[in-house]
């Protein structure tokens, strides 16, 4: 078995194979302290609302600013070859070197198969790169939040 950690505020327990053999598990029982963090989660958000932006009309290659910490991007109407890429460059004061950029592409006014990732992240700024695994043509919004 392999050992857990888990982890309640800022109480944390390492329970290793030895431990669960001779039962000296955390509170009354593995089973019991699990429950517990499961039904009052204190390191986890359980919801998250984050200010939300808009820019429209990016053009591949280019850059845009958007100070929000989440946002729609539309990039304009323009073809994206089967197995090609479009990149922009995303400047935003709520980008941190050790940020976590959740990107997706929300929509397309074409029938391309797409999907985006996020790079090149440093302070203030980070690279937004837009796949097609099928030819698409059209305007793509992505959507993203900062973390």
């Amino acid at each position: 078995m392999k050992d857990l950690i888990l982890k309640t505020g800022t109480y944390v327990e390492l329970v290793t194979n030895k431990n669960t053999q001779s039962k000296a598990v955390p509170g009354a029982s593995l089973e019991k302290f699990v429950v517990t963090l499961l039904k009052n989660p204190t390191c986890c958000a359980k919801f998250v609302s984050l200010t939300k932006g808009v820019v429209t009309g990016i053009a591949a290659g280019g850059s845009t600013t958007l100070q929000a910490p989440a946002g729609d991007l539309t990039i304009a109407s323009q073809t994206i070859g089967a197995g090609s890429s479009i990149s922009f460059t995303l400047n935003n004061s709520f980008i941190k070197a050790d940020s976590v950029i959740l990107a997706t592409v929300n929509d397309t006014t074409g029938t391309g198969v797409l999907f985006c990732m996020v790079d090149n992240i440093v302070a203030g700024s980070c690279t937004i790169t837009i796949y097609a695994l099928t030819a698409n043509t059209g305007v793509v919004t992505v959507g993203f939040a900062i973390f």
